[in-house]
């Protein structure tokens, strides 16, 4: 369960969110409690990532192997929540300072998850250096930013990520405001050299968070042998932008993990995953039964008590 922010924690949540609306990025050093990264990056190496690390995306019959994209090896190490054994883990994808952060920089009260994974990289592993990019596939149309319309993507730091050990590379001022399919996806420093000159790193310590807009240059960099960055990948938009999304939360249904997960969770954290909150007018008696059944240890007594007032 999480607890309301601090004052000094909701300064800087609302400082990062205008600077996100302003700039199209932000690192916020610090956001998150350094105690609580370190007790997760425990958890995330007990789990051993190296060894369950999932292949990356497959060479389309396109892509030649001089063609300038990303090498598939940087996206071994991308593994989905939740964590088995790692509550500690889980709990950061919703921490109160993120949610906050999304609601004030997207400017509505319902947003939803929509990404969730950890990136590990080793630096013995693969080259991790990228050309400068916009991301395009988050949405199956351009993305509007913007209130009531735009994404965030963003990274959670769970050690200190220096200059030169993992953090990615932003281009400050060429952002214009529509990101995704139909803007330009890739450029080199052949096409756009301007990007590379004006690029600055996005490091911060532990806890630090890294959002950035659809419409923001980014890239990501090498990390020398020896050096590893894990980081979370947290993706939120609005509830009712559905045309943008990326991992699908339901498969997760039946995964121990999950249903722990959902058994020490709110109903507004909840719904960040798209399950209604208690008085939606899809619960039953009969849903709500059956909901608890397959959650045995969730308290599901605010949807019978707001199905209880409905019938009133």
């Amino acid at each position: 369960m999480t607890s309301p922010l601090d004052q000094a924690a909701a300064d800087a949540v609302v400082a990062a969110a205008d600077t996100w609306k302003q700039e199209g990025w932000v690192v916020a050093d610090g956001l998150l409690p350094a105690d609580l990264c370190a007790e997760a990056l425990d958890q995330l190496q007990a789990a051993d990532l190296r060894e369950r690390a999932k292949p990356g995306p497959v060479r389309r019959p396109d892509q030649h192997d001089d063609e300038v994209r990303f090498r598939g090896r940087q996206f071994d190490g991308t593994t989905l929540f939740p964590f088995p054994d790692a509550p500690a883990l889980n709990r950061l994808f919703v921490h109160p300072s993120l949610i906050a952060f999304a609601k004030a920089a997207l400017e509505t009260d319902d947003v939803r998850l929509y990404q969730s994974r950890v990136w590990s990289k080793y630096g013995d592993h693969t080259n991790y250096e990228q050309p400068h990019h916009r991301d395009v596939n988050h949405s199956l149309i351009p993305t509007r930013n913007g209130p009531g319309f735009g994404h965030i993507e963003m990274f959670v730091y769970l050690h200190d990520v220096g200059a030169d050990t993992g953090a990615p590379r932003v281009a400050p001022g060429f952002a214009t405001g529509l990101g995704g399919v139909g803007t330009q996806e890739i450029s080199t420093i052949d096409k756009m050299p301007e990007l590379y000159e004006n690029e600055q790193p996005a490091a911060g310590s532990t806890g630090s968070m890294f959002a950035y807009r659809s419409d923001v240059w980014h890239r990501g960099t090498d990390i020398p042998d020896g050096h590893e960055r894990h980081v979370l990948v947290i993706a939120f938009r609005p509830a009712a932008v559905d045309w943008i999304g990326f991992d699908a939360h339901q498969p997760l249904v039946s995964l121990p993990a999950w249903i722990e997960f959902v058994e020490g969770s709110t109903p507004e954290e909840l719904a960040l995953f798209g399950i209604p909150r208690p008085g939606h007018e899809f619960y039953t008696a009969e849903v709500v039964d059956a909901f608890a059944r397959h959650y045995p240890g969730l308290d599901v007594t605010p949807w019978r008590d707001a199905l209880r007032q409905s019938t009133l």
